[in-house]
């Protein structure tokens, strides 16, 4: 160290230089491994993003290659679904439909002696029995009753019908015997 034989003004002046002189010569080693890494940031920055990009242009191309694969899957769940609907639709008309075999079966199971049957009509809006008795005792009208009552509490025929209805009477004299002519209606139940 020597002795500095300069005014004090001017030993604080070059006292300040010398630092400053010292801080930016470090400060000048310090900026261009600062600047290296700046540029190693930003090339690993664009070579990720040019890989995610690369990525996204493959990922693309295998989705459009798998466009009608798609469009087939589609189509098939369409089919599937109109198929379901389809079936879902006919469990419902057969369970609507009446088993009209079975009907007949329970009519003939509930029908007293000197009862027949002369006509049948059945339809969607109405069922329609026309049919015949006669008695020797003379009991026609107990005949009918016997058979209404029997068909009334037959479950598994009423089980469609909303009701059972005698219509007109019609007494006529076949070969010296009283015979009744009847008509018994029902209406389907609503579904």
């Amino acid at each position: 160290m020597g002795i500095s034989l300069l005014p004090e003004d001017s030993k604080a002046k070059t006292g300040g230089i010398g630092k400053i002189n010292i801080g930016s010569r470090y400060f000048l080693y310090v900026i261009p491994p600062a600047f290296a890494l700046l540029i190693l940031a930003h090339i690993c920055l664009a070579a990720v993003g040019i890989a995610k990009n690369l990525q996204f242009s493959q990922l693309n191309s295998k989705w459009k290659k798998l466009q009608p694969q798609r469009e087939s899957l589609n189509n098939l769940k369409k089919e599937y679904d109109v198929l379901t609907s389809n079936a879902k639709l006919i469990e419902e008309l057969n369970s609507r439909r009446n088993n009209w075999s079975e009907k007949l079966n329970r009519l003939s199971q509930d029908l007293p002696s000197g009862i027949w049957f002369n006509e049948i009509l059945a339809s969607q809006k109405d069922f329609v029995l026309k049919a015949s008795v006669v008695s020797l005792q003379k009991e026609e009208m107990s005949l009918i009753n016997k058979f209404i009552d029997s068909l009334k509490s037959d479950t598994r025929f009423l089980r469609d019908f909303s009701n059972l209805e005698l219509g007109s009477l019609q007494k006529k004299s076949i070969g010296g015997y009283d015979v009744v002519d009847f008509i018994l209606t029902a209406k389907p139940k609503a579904r």
